[in-house]
């Protein structure tokens, strides 16, 4: 079956995805700004709603763990996150929240949301919508990309 779509109609479909890409980058390192930390701190902050291995959180970025380190020190020193041994394996450094850290994190998800929908023009009717298409563009059996 040949696809109906002409290269203009994909060209401004990808080129609406990276907007919005875009814009969610500028509200994450906004709000982090506001609270003194990096988009990325704040990225640590927003997966911790359980404890996270260094080597997952780090897959989570795509990157090495080692690369972790230092972004963890500084929440870690901030009183932000704890690193604790995994019951399983006592070798496994495991990061979990403080209380602190658990209170800017709820902090945080409130600015982000807030900001987010104004800098992409949500109203709180166009909630399920979005949710909906972000669930289709997202399935959970996919394949991810390639890393680089």
């Amino acid at each position: 079956m040949a696809d109906a779509r002409t290269p203009r109609e994909l060209d401004e479909v990808v080129d609406g995805l990276l907007e919005v890409a875009k814009r969610t980058h500028v509200v994450m390192v906004s709000v982090a700004a506001r609270h003194d930390l990096t988009a990325q701190q704040v990225g640590l902050l927003r997966v911790l709603d359980e404890p996270v291995s260094m080597r997952a959180f780090a897959e989570e970025l795509s990157c090495d763990p080692s690369n972790v380190t230092g972004l963890v020190d500084r929440v870690e020193r901030l009183g932000l996150v704890d690193r604790v041994a995994d019951p399983d394996d006592r070798r496994i450094r495991m990061l979990t929240l403080t209380p602190k850290g658990r209170r800017l994190r709820e902090k945080i998800n409130a600015e982000v949301a807030r900001d987010l929908a104004a800098a992409l023009g949500l109203e709180p009717e166009d909630h399920g919508r979005v949710l909906r298409l972000i669930a289709s563009l997202t399935p959970t059996d996919a394949t991810p990309p390639p890393r680089p």
